[in-house]
C-alpha cells in the first residue's frame, strides 16, 4: 500500500484542476500521521462570472476525505484552510 502522504500528494493533485479554473491552488500545509491529522492550505480562486462555481471548503473538504478513504487510507482530522486570491478571472 501507497504512504499516507502519497495518497494525500495523488488526492490533491486529482483535485487541483478543479480549483486551477478559477485561479485557486491547494498544498499539504500539515500532515501527521500519528496523530491522523491533516492541513491543507486552500487558496480559493475568484470566478467573477460564476461566484457559485468556486468550489466551497466544506465540499474540497469532503472530496479530499472521499478520495483518501477510497485509495485505503483514513485521516481522522482533515481540516482545509481558505486563502483568497487575488481579484477575479
Amino acid at each position: 500500500m501507497a504512504a499516507t502522504v502519497d495518497i494525500i500528494n495523488e488526492v490533491l493533485s486529482l483535485l487541483e484542476p478543479m480549483v486551477a479554473d478559477d485561479g485557486g491552488s491547494l498544498r499539504i500545509a500539515a500532515f501527521s500521521e500519528a496523530d491522523s491529522r491533516l492541513a491543507v492550505d486552500y487558496n480559493k480562486g475568484v470566478n467573477d462570472a460564476c461566484a457559485a462555481c468556486v468550489l466551497d471548503v466544506e465540499s474540497l473538504q469532503a472530496f479530499i476525505d472521499e478520495g483518501i478513504r477510497a485509495r485505503g487510507a483514513e485521516i481522522a482530522d482533515i481540516r482545509v484552510v481558505e486563502r483568497v486570491s487575488g481579484a477575479g478571472s
